[in-house]
C-alpha cells in the first residue's frame, strides 16, 4: 500500500487541500452531501454520481473531512485510475489500510476498475467498521446494473448549483429552499423575501450562463472547459461504460447538436436518423444514452417513458445550451430548459401537458405555461400558474418569476 501513498492519487485526507478548494461556488455543506452523510451509519457504502465537471471529487473529499471531523477516525482518498490498481485489488488495498487503522475510505473514478462492485461487497462484508465513498459516472445506471448492491448502497446525485445556490456562494447569501406549493400558493411572499437580499434578475444572466457548472475562479474559458468535459464523458465515459465503438462518435456528437436547435424541443426521431445515417432504433438508443449521461432531458406526457419515443428533448441546462449554439438560444428555448434543470433536479416530476394552453404538468398536478416576450399568448384553464420568462414581462401580466424555481434545491 505505501508503494503508493504520494502525489494527488492518493493522499491521506487529514491537513490535505487539494486545488479543488478553488472551484467557484463548491461549499462544503451541500445539502446533498448532508443527506448522504446521514446515512453513512445504515449504509456504509455511499456513492457520489455525477457527469463530468459537476464536482464529484471535490464533494467526495469534503464527505470525507465531514465523515472524519465527526468520527476522529483516518480516512484517505484512492484514485482508482492509478497504475497500482492494475496488480493490486481494491480489497487488498482497503484490507491494508483497515489493519492499519483507517475507517473512511474514498475512492475516485470506480468504473475504471472491472469488478469493482463485488470486491466493494467483499469489503462491506469482511471489513465491517469501514465506511466506503467513492464516485460513479452519471452514464452508470447501477441500480440496474448492479442488483448485488441494492439495500447495501446510498445513492447520492450530484447535480449542477441551483440558482439559489449560485446567489448565496456569489453574494453570500443566506437564502432557504422553498416547496413548490409555496410557489403556487405565496409566490409574492417569496419574491420579496429574496428581493430584500439581491435583485435576482440582474443576476440571472450570469447564472444561465455558467453558473451550473463548478468552475475556477480564475478560469476565462469556461466554454471551452465545458465543453472538453462534454467531450470526455463522450469519448470515455460512454464508450468504456457503454461499449460504444469510438467510429460512432460523431454521430452521437451531430445528435446532441441536432437536439439543441430542435424549436421548443420538438424532436422528430426519423429525420434526426436521417441526418446521423442510423435507424430510427439507435436514435433512440443514443438519445438514452445522452440521457444517462445528464447531456439531455427526455419529457414525456403522463404514462409515458422509455423506449417509447419522447414528447420533448431538451439539453441538460442552459450552460450546455449556451455552449453548443453559436448564435444566441430561443428565448422560449432557454427559458424552458432553465425551469426543467430547476424542478427536476429537484427531484419533482414533470411531464408535457395534453391541454392546450398549459406547457407542463408538475407532479402530475400542477399546470405551468410559459409567458416570453414576443411569444403569442393562449387561452389557459383558470388553475394555470404563469411563468414569466423576463423582467420584460413582469408587472405585465400576474405571475411567477422562472428564477423562484431556482430556489426548490
Amino acid at each position: 500500500m505505501n508503494s503508493i501513498l504520494s502525489g494527488d492519487m492518493c493522499l491521506e485526507l487529514k491537513g490535505v487541500e487539494r486545488s479543488e478548494a478553488g472551484l467557484q461556488g463548491c461549499a462544503s455543506s451541500r445539502d446533498c452531501t448532508l443527506h448522504c452523510l446521514a446515512s453513512a451509519e445504515k449504509l456504509p457504502l455511499i456513492c457520489i454520481r455525477g457527469t463530468r465537471g459537476i464536482g464529484k471529487t471535490h464533494q467526495l473529499m469534503q464527505m470525507g473531512q465531514l465523515l472524519t471531523s465527526q468520527k476522529g477516525e483516518r480516512a484517505i482518498y484512492v484514485n482508482l485510475n492509478h497504475f497500482y490498481f492494475s496488480s493490486h485489488t481494491i480489497y487488498h488495498f482497503a484490507k491494508g489500510f483497515y489493519h492499519e487503522g483507517g475507517r473512511i475510505l474514498l475512492l475516485d473514478q470506480v468504473f475504471k476498475y472491472p469488478g469493482w462492485a463485488g470486491e466493494l461487497m467483499q469489503c462491506r462484508k469482511e471489513l465491517p467498521e469501514l465506511i466506503i465513498v467513492f464516485t460513479a459516472s452519471s452514464v452508470m445506471t447501477l441500480e440496474e446494473e448492479y442488483p448485488e448492491l441494492k439495500g447495501e448502497m446510498k445513492i447520492c446525485d450530484l447535480h449542477g448549483f441551483s440558482y439559489r445556490e449560485y446567489l448565496n456562494n456569489h453574494y453570500n447569501l443566506s437564502l432557504p429552499t422553498v416547496t413548490i406549493d409555496q410557489i403556487f400558493s405565496d409566490y409574492q411572499s417569496v419574491e420579496k423575501m429574496v428581493r430584500r437580499q439581491v435583485d435576482p434578475w440582474l443576476a440571472l444572466d450570469g447564472y444561465i450562463s455558467k453558473g451550473y457548472y463548478p468552475h475556477r475562479e480564475e478560469a476565462v474559458l469556461f466554454a471551452e472547459d465545458l465543453a472538453k468535459n462534454m467531450n470526455m464523458l463522450l469519448e470515455v465515459d460512454l464508450v468504456y461504460i457503454r461499449q460504444i465503438a469510438p467510429t460512432y462518435l460523431p454521430k452521437l456528437r451531430k445528435l446532441l447538436y441536432l437536439v439543441s436547435g430542435q424549436r421548443d424541443g420538438v424532436t422528430n426521431v426519423s429525420s434526426l436518423s436521417e441526418a446521423i445515417d442510423t435507424s430510427r432504433a439507435t436514435v433512440m438508443n443514443y438519445l438514452k444514452y445522452l440521457s444517462d449521461a445528464r447531456l439531455i432531458r427526455l419529457i414525456y406526457k403522463e404514462g409515458g417513458e422509455y423506449p417509447k419515443k419522447p414528447d420533448r428533448v431538451f439539453l441538460n441546462d442552459t450552460n450546455i445550451l449556451r455552449v453548443i449554439r453559436e448564435e444566441e438560444p430561443q428565448p422560449l428555448l432557454e427559458a424552458k430548459t432553465l425551469f426543467l434543470a430547476s424542478v427536476l433536479d429537484a427531484g419533482l416530476e414533470v411531464n408535457l401537458a395534453d391541454e392546450s394552453g398549459v406547457d407542463f404538468l408538475i407532479n402530475g398536478q400542477l399546470p405551468v405555461r410559459f409567458i416570453c416576450k414576443g411569444v403569442r399568448r393562449r387561452s389557459t384553464p383558470s388553475n394555470t400558474l404563469n411563468i414569466l420568462c423576463s423582467d420584460e414581462v413582469n408587472g405585465d401580466i400576474a405571475g411567477v418569476p422562472i428564477w423562484m424555481f431556482g430556489l426548490l434545491y
